[in-house]
């Protein structure tokens, strides 16, 4: 190996300017990283997305070979004996530790940490083998030959750990059995171009790193002249001003961000602009709350309350107004204020004279699932009322840190409803249930950590639905406890059911099925169950033998630290790519099941064909409120020149949405008939594909 000079110090700082050897074994590293993140994962991917999974992948792996071969450098030189046979036995010992040691459902994160450093140890040995050869074969060449040459070696490592890593049997895990994909969108990877962007993108990272490092030396030898001394003397110093310039920028950036986003989440819109008129909801002239003080969510979901005539076209029976009350971040300055003017407005509605209480646990941006509330407003001929209560206005990935403010006041509002429910004469009180999605399950869930069912019960919670439930919710991990992914999980605890995919849900018996009253629904390939940070280190049980990896999970793909962590990542930001009035299935989209769900777990009696009309009119009022939202915004524009081309892109975007031919617009009628009475060119049917069954006499208003 090449020597690290006269000092034994070891810079463990990633960056370009590492001594030859150690640069070396980082690229081959980074191009190992590279060639393993072409694996597929759970869901298809685009060129784009494969850019950056294998740039950041390839960064990360050079700046931990950099700092490992720096490290391994100052040891080897203190043993006698050959380097490279040092390096050749620490390769073939860290392997033999990760076969000693394989992968356990359940495992303690000891055994877990062993295996992860085997695969270090491994890695670090083949990387140095890599750079000492990459050094002789480069030794009689100079220049850009040089470059060119160990550019060759580290493509040749990339395909190579490509190959070793690819079989014929690997599938994303969106694809079925009989080929087809099982998710919003199909997305498709350009090699050639992914390979070339990563790279840019990887020079970019290393890039910065340097800059880095640069301006550490500056700031060291700005101490040296200031203070005395050598510039080693103050290489901590050089590095906490390095370190607090990167964070001051940093905090100015997302502090830049999360205005931009909190602006987003309380702007109003267009179409929801008007207050509702209908006493039963929030906002109204009678209300509480101030329509001023509403989210955009909140807005949304209050405007798009379903009316007695559309409910009684759907279901041809008699309906009532459905109650929607909503207690926005923005209604008052603490989460007991907030209560109380939810509860305040349960009471002035006469909430608990209906038949079903709704309880929606909300996303971080505030999203109610409009697809769950209307179906319940259907089948009860809207004898319910529905209730939101929002701890955040932001994205769920940038809510977070809001998720103990939303248990807090969820487990307030459910106390609170619990005493007045108690309070009702029993054959008066109305069915209590709940429904969340995604980071609302995790909340409305974490009330009832190291409960389990039995908290369920305490609460008098009659049923409840959870779609998409985050991998970090405690009260989900309790609840699967110990049982083996490779198994279809039966009806338990009590009434819960855990469903590893949506297809457990179907092949449940019918008899089991009716007796589940708590139902924690996620589909197989919908990365948000499954993401999280033991990614980085661990194993994961879907990605254990392909045997035992249920629906939903990819075929063939070997588990690599941080590749797996960033494509499962991306992965989550491809999850959710609807087509307004197209209910696909896969991901994190739950539109096809939850109509279903809700009226099976919440016991909510429809015929077929009640519920094949309920499914047709939840697809038009999608279609109608999207095209309406995109309509209004370009009607908004003051320019003329400007309204007309956003005027034509929004007649482009739902001929789209409709699947015309050849990129086909709608013409301005056709948009408004669609807007005004649900009436559609070319419809979608029940099972989510086009048809032309659909009209509006399918329920619109």
């Amino acid at each position: 190996m090449a020597g690290m000079g006269t000092s034994d110090a070891v810079d463990l700082t990633p960056n370009i300017s590492a001594p030859d050897g150690s640069s070396r074994a980082g690229i081959f590293l980074g191009a190992m990283a590279i060639g393993s993140s072409f694996q597929p994962n759970l869901l298809t991917r685009g060129t784009r997305d494969q850019a950056i999974i294998s740039g950041l992948s390839a960064a990360t792996a050079y700046g931990v070979a950099t700092a490992s071969n720096s490290l391994l450098e100052s040891l080897t030189r203190r043993l006698p004996g050959s380097d490279a046979l040092g390096e050749a036995m620490l390769s073939v010992s860290g392997a033999a530790l990760v076969k000693a040691v394989p992968n356990r459902e359940h495992e303690s994160h000891r055994r877990s940490g062993v295996r992860l450093a085997g695969l270090g140890i491994c890695a670090l040995g083949l990387s140095s083998l890599a750079s000492r050869a990459s050094s002789v074969l480069t030794s009689k060449v100079s220049g850009p030959k040089r470059v060119a040459v160990t550019a060759a070696l580290a493509g040749v490592a990339a395909g190579g750990t490509y190959l070793f890593l690819r079989n014929s049997e690997q599938t994303v895990g969106a694809q079925l059995e009989d080929g087809s994909l099982f998710e919003d969108s199909h997305r498709e990877v350009n090699p050639q171009q992914a390979i070339g962007i990563s790279v840019g993108i990887t020079g970019a990272l290393l890039g910065f790193a340097h800059g880095e490092s640069y301006l550490a030396e500056q700031s060291s030898s700005l101490a040296a002249r200031v203070l005395g001394g050598a510039p080693q003397d103050h290489v901590t110093a050089g590095r906490v001003t390095t370190f607090a310039a990167s964070a001051i920028a940093g905090r100015l950036l997302l502090s830049k961000l999360m205005s931009v986003l909190n602006k987003a989440g309380e702007g109003e819109e267009v179409a929801h602009s008007i207050a509702p008129t209908i006493p039963e909801v929030t906002g109204s002239p009678e209300s509480g709350i101030p329509w001023s003080a509403q989210s955009r969510e909140g807005r949304r979901w209050l405007s798009m309350v379903l009316e007695p005539d559309a409910i009684s076209r759907v279901m041809d029976e008699p309906a009532k107004q459905p109650i929607r009350v909503y207690a926005s971040l923005q209604a008052a300055a603490d989460d007991e204020a907030r209560v109380d003017l939810m509860m305040a407005e349960l009471e002035r509605t006469h909430a608990f004279d209906r038949d079903v209480l709704a309880l929606f646990s909300p996303t971080g941006s505030g999203y109610v699932n409009y697809v769950a509330c209307e179906t319940l407003e259907y089948l009860t001929r809207g004898d319910c009322a529905s209730m939101c209560i929002e701890y955040s206005v932001l994205p769920s990935a940038f809510s977070l840190q809001l998720v103990p403010l939303g248990i807090r006041q969820t487990r307030l509002v459910v106390d609170r409803i619990v005493t007045r429910l108690l309070a009702t004469a029993p054959e008066k009180r109305p069915r209590f249930v709940l429904f969340g999605e995604s980071l609302g399950s995790e909340v409305s869930q974490g009330m009832f950590t190291d409960q389990g069912e039995d908290g369920l019960k305490a609460v008098g919670l009659d049923a409840a639905v959870w779609v998409g439930t985050p991998a970090a919710s405690k009260w989900k991990k309790q609840l699967w406890g110990k049982r083996t992914i490779a198994d279809a999980p039966q009806v338990g605890p009590g009434e819960i059911y855990i469903p590893r995919s949506v297809q457990d849900w179907h092949r449940l018996d019918p008899q089991d099925r009716s007796r589940v009253r708590y139902l924690l629904l996620q589909n197989g390939d919908d990365p948000i169950p499954k993401f999280g940070s033991s990614l980085l280190w661990r194993q994961p049980a879907w990605l254990g033998p392909d045997s035992t990896r249920p629906i939903g999970t990819p075929k063939g793909t070997t588990w690599i630290p941080f590749v797996t962590f960033l494509q499962t990542f991306i992965d989550m930001l491809n999850a959710l790519t609807p087509t307004p009035g197209v209910f696909a299935e896969g991901g994190h989209d739950y539109r096809v099941e939850i109509p279903g769900a809700v009226q099976t777990v919440f016991r909510l009696p429809a015929t077929s064909d009640q519920m094949n009309s309920v499914q047709q009119a939840l697809r038009v009022r999608e279609l109608q409120w999207e095209a309406a939202r995109n309509w209004e915004k370009a009607e908004a524009t003051e320019d003329l020149k400007k309204r007309e081309a956003e005027e034509a892109k929004v007649e482009k975007t739902v001929g789209q949405w409709l699947g015309k031919a050849n990129g086909e617009p709608v013409t301005e009628q056709q948009l408004h008939d669609i807007i005004d009475k649900g009436e559609v060119p070319r419809s979608l049917g029940g099972d989510g594909r086009p048809s032309d069954t659909l009209g509006p006499e399918a329920g619109t208003e």
